[in-house]
This record gives C-alpha cells, structure tokens and sequence, in this order.
C-alpha cells in the first residue's frame, strides 16, 4: 500500500521521520497536539492535511492500516537514528556547486538551483531538504515565485534574509524576461502569438489582471503591455474608458485586451464576453478597433474570444 508520506520520508527524512514519530504516539493527531509535542506547527499543519486528504487520518483517528505501515516504515530506516542529510550523502562531483561549475547550470534540477540560493539548510533538515520541501510545498518554482516578500518571510526556516533574496531573484528573472523583450518591437498577428509572448508573465500571477496591448499598423507591440486593473482570484472589473485611455496614450491603431484566470480554466465567463462587447463597441466608435480579447490559463492554455464569441465584435 503506498502511503502519503512516504515521499516526504525520501525528500525530508528529518522532518517527516520528526512528525511520524509525534503522530504514531497519538490516537488522533492534530497540528496543536502535534505541536507541543515539539514539531513546529507549519509541519504538523501541512503533514495532516496530507494524512487527511489521503483517508490515513479520518474523523476518529488514524485508519489502522496506515498507522501499521508508518510504524513500520520507521522501524526499516532505523528512526531511533537522526536521518543523514542528503548532502553528506553526496560524492563532491555531485554536489550542486560543484555540479554546476563542472557541467553548467543547465545540469541542475529545480531543488539544486534553489539550494545554492538557500545556501544552508533549516534546524535538522539539510539545505537539499529544505529546498525539496518549499517546492513540493508550494507546487514548484511557479507557485514559489508567486509569493509575495511578506508571504516569503512567514515560511518556516526562511527569516527576513533569505526571503528578501529568494524574492529578489524572481524579480531579477522577471526584469531579464521584459528587458529580452524591449530589444525588438514583436509583431502579434496571431492569438497564439500573443500568448507566447506574455505567457511567461502571466503564470506568475496569483491574482487577476487586465492587460491593454497597444499595437501599430503593422501589429507590432507599442511599449510594454499596460495594466488596466487588477483584482483577487474572484476577477477584475475593466472598464472601456481605462481600457482606451492607455491605447490612445500610447498612439495605438489596433489594440488587444488580454487577462489570466489564475484557476488556471481560460474559459470566458457571461462577464468577460460582455465586457469584450463593450470594448469592440467602443473601439469601433473611436476608430480604434479591438482585434481580440484572450483569456490565458496555465499550460499554455488560452481562449481567443474573437474564435470562440466572434459575435461579441460584430
């Protein structure tokens, strides 16, 4: 039978190993119980909402079966010993930094990378650890990059310090992505077009945002992509007059209207087809036309509304 921790037995054998032998002492663990038992409490947390989700932990307790194969899980790795950490595992050649200036950073996985920026590893756990669990944590590098410095310095092990770096380097590859851009004035002919080039954008953003694109009479993207409104992960209100307001400004003969569903399902709501009316409605008027409105979800998903709703800009 597999078990929901055995992943984290493999990747953070310190701090698994750490709540397992907290849990199996307790007919029915819960993160307060947990800590006080000396686990901190953002292990306790994320370990029995795993546990739970899983069907080992139910209303009454642990489910026999699976407080049966932990214990024994623990008793095969030996949990009376404290779990080597992965780096002193490591032959040096394997070693992220000496990997890397061997094989470049290319060579490196995601944990890698993140654990030479993390430099040193939190309490008990090793740095490679560390790393591991912030990414299994926060669905990898996309939903980490996603957090705010606020949100960064609340993580356990992290402090004011590396927070401030982590978060320094998702702005520094977010600046390097636009300042690529800036070099040429891209042509957006196409939907598909379009969504390449401001994908890699656009899947950081946790909340919602309306984009105004203001194109020359070529197609080609005048300045940056502009902000028209942002709002949580329930929507964005945009309004023709602001929408507008930034393509005038900008000398736009054509324009495009693009926003993310941070739920990752680009598939327009009654809302974002009448907005899109509205927009092709006042475009025509100020002779400023919309050629489409997109909608861009994770993956590379989209939905080109001038494809799908055509009737929204007739």
């Amino acid at each position: 039978m597999a078990l929901a921790l055995e992943d984290a037995l493999r990747l953070q054998p310190a701090s698994a190993t750490r709540f397992l032998r907290a849990a199996l002492g307790l007919a029915a663990p819960s993160p307060a119980e947990l800590a006080e038992a000396g686990v901190p409490h953002y292990e306790a947390t994320l370990f029995c909402r795993r546990l739970t989700g899983a069907g080992e932990l139910v209303g009454d307790g642990w489910s026999v079966a699976a407080r049966t194969g932990y214990a024994a899980l623990l008793a095969r790795q030996g949990a009376d010993a404290r779990p080597q950490q992965r780096l002193a595992r490591l032959s040096d050649e394997e070693r992220p930094r000496e990997k890397a200036l061997r094989s470049g950073f290319a060579a490196l996985g995601d944990g890698e990378l993140l654990a030479l920026l993390l430099r040193t590893g939190s309490g008990d756990e090793g740095v490679l650890e560390f790393a591991d669990r912030l990414l299994i944590d926060h669905d990898g590098l996309v939903g980490l990059s996603r957090l705010d410095l606020a949100a960064l310095m609340e993580e356990g092990g992290l402090g004011p310090a590396r927070a401030t770096e982590l978060a320094a380097a998702f702005e520094l590859a977010a600046r390097l992505a636009r300042s690529a851009r800036r070099r040429d004035r891209p042509r957006l002919r196409t939907p598909e077009e379009v969504v390449q080039y401001l994908q890699g954008e656009l899947v950081r953003l946790a909340h919602e945002e309306f984009w105004c694109l203001a194109l020359d009479a070529r197609g080609g993207l005048i300045g940056e992509p502009r902000v028209v409104s942002k709002g949580d992960v329930d929507g964005t209100e945009a309004g023709p007059r602001a929408f507008f307001r930034l393509a005038l400004a900008a000398g736009a003969s054509s324009c495009l209207a693009v926003h993310n569903h941070p739920s990752g399902d680009p598939e327009p709501s009654a809302a974002d087809r009448a907005i899109t009316r509205r927009l092709a409605e006042c475009g025509r008027l100020l002779d400023l036309p919309l050629n489409d409105h997109l909608i861009c979800g994770d993956g590379g998903r989209f939905v080109s509304l001038r494809r799908q709703c055509p009737e929204c800009f007739r």
